[in-house]
C-alpha cells in the first residue's frame, strides 16, 4: 500500500489534519466551527475543510 504524500501548499480545501497545522487549535474545536461555518466537505468517507469560508469565519471573530 502506497503512503499518501501530503502537499503543504493549501489552495481552497485541505485534510483536517493540514488544518489543525493551519490554525493551531484541536482536531473537536475545529470540526465544531468548520461544521457552525458549513466549511465541511465529505467525498465518501473523505473529510476535507474549505479554506477560504473557514478563514471568512475566523477573522469575524
Amino acid at each position: 500500500m502506497n503512503k499518501a504524500q501530503f502537499s503543504n501548499e493549501i489552495i481552497k480545501l485541505c485534510t483536517v489534519r493540514q488544518a489543525v497545522d493551519r490554525y493551531k487549535i484541536g482536531r473537536t474545536s475545529l470540526m465544531q466551527l468548520a461544521e457552525r461555518e458549513n466549511a465541511v466537505r465529505r467525498f465518501g468517507r473523505s473529510v476535507r475543510i474549505d479554506v477560504e469560508v473557514l478563514d471568512k469565519a475566523i477573522e469575524q471573530y
